[in-house]
């Protein structure tokens, strides 16, 4: 998803799921349910492989994300419509 919403830098997507948790948290729901964090194996140079944190997302949390995100950004603005 942080592809599809034109976030190059993980840095800069994390806050948009903060925010989407935060939301989650205020709707009366429980975050864990909706945003587990998870490990997955990535490729790396020379056949070898490296775990990294990562975090799934259920149907309402990319809801979440995609309405806390910077709604300047085309790619939300075509969402919206």
């Amino acid at each position: 998803m942080q592809k599809l919403l034109g976030y190059s830098k993980w840095e800069n997507f994390s806050k948009v799921i903060d925010k989407a948790k935060e939301s989650c948290e205020n709707a009366g729901e429980k975050v864990f349910n909706h945003f587990p964090d998870v490990r997955k194996t990535i490729a790396m140079p020379k056949s070898a492989e490296k775990e990294i944190d990562d975090i799934l997302l259920t149907r309402y949390a990319c809801y979440l994300v995609a309405q806390n995100d910077d709604s300047r950004k085309e790619q939300i603005m075509i969402w919206k419509i």
